[in-house]
């Protein structure tokens, strides 16, 4: 019997109509004055990157600049996602044999899953923080409107020590090598920034975090966000990603795009955004 992940936040964080959904992400693709307008810029050494997770209407715009630059061959998305509400296992593989969107159902890897599991003493096969979680659900529709087909490994982290994060983040670099070998594969962290300040507060805190996530320092990353106390929700899937990264000799990163929910719609407390790619 196959297990469906239904979808949680469909109606809420973006439509549950397939139709208007499309119109949706067409909207953020290419018409909204804070995304791509259109531009497509496929990167053949793109490894991953990081990109927001709010509601559409918020941070689509700003998540589309990342997926504009995903080419459609890539065949296999390893996803990090936050446990927002810290239910089970801090760092958490799905347990579905694929997840549920208006747009279609998205196949799990779980083979790619279990060899990952084997590589470290800490990873579980716990459904609970997947359930309501939408830091990585929001993630697929987009997905499915780049990519002509893929399979999706999603992995929910909450609190995570600098050395798990290193620990994590070099397995994950070893199953990218071993994934990509056989199909082409990213690496994704779903992270917003600071939350529910001033525009200005915002922008101040944003750059601070920014500004490991760009030299692909990790450790800087964590501490900077530790000591400022930044309310960057998705500190270790990014972390993570970056250990991974440096462990690949990664060599280039990229802003694409740096904003706020204020951009989108008026408001006096924000939260912030952004879309990095990173290259091998």
């Amino acid at each position: 019997m196959t297990r469906i992940r239904p979808a949680a936040v469909q109606g809420s964080f973006y439509p549950a109509g397939a139709e208007k959904l499309r119109d949706l992400l067409r909207e953020c693709f290419n018409s909204s004055s804070l995304g791509p307008r259109g531009t497509r810029s496929l990167c053949p050494s793109l490894f991953g990157g990081m990109v927001p997770h709010a509601g559409y209407i918020y941070s689509g715009p700003c998540a589309a600049h990342f997926y504009s630059n995903l080419a459609p061959d890539i065949q296999r998305v390893i996803l990090l996602g936050v446990n927002h509400q810290g239910r089970g296992a801090r760092v958490a593989l799905s347990p579905a044999d694929c997840w549920q969107t208006p747009l279609g159902r998205v196949e799990i890897d779980q083979e790619l899953g279990r060899w990952l599991q084997t590589q470290t003493g800490f990873i579980e096969y716990d459904e609970q923080p997947h359930l309501q979680e939408h830091s990585i659900e929001v993630q697929l529709p987009f997905l499915q409107s780049v990519l002509s087909d893929f399979t999706l490994l999603p992995l929910s982290l909450s609190y995570l020590s600098e050395e798990e994060c290193a620990q994590l983040g070099q397995a994950l670099a070893r199953v990218y090598e071993r994934a990509t070998a056989a199909k082409r594969t990213v690496i994704i962290a779903s992270s917003d920034l600071s939350h529910y300040l001033s525009p200005e507060e915002t922008e101040r805190l944003d750059r601070l975090a920014l500004e490991p996530v760009l030299a692909l320092d990790p450790s800087g990353l964590l501490k900077t966000v530790a000591e400022e106390s930044i309310s960057m929700c998705g500190v270790f899937p990014t972390a993570v990603f970056l250990f991974a990264a440096k462990a690949l000799g990664a060599k280039q990163v990229r802003l694409l795009k740096h904003c706020h929910s204020g951009d989108a719609v008026p408001m006096k407390e924000v939260v912030g955004y952004a879309s990095v790619t990173v290259e091998l």
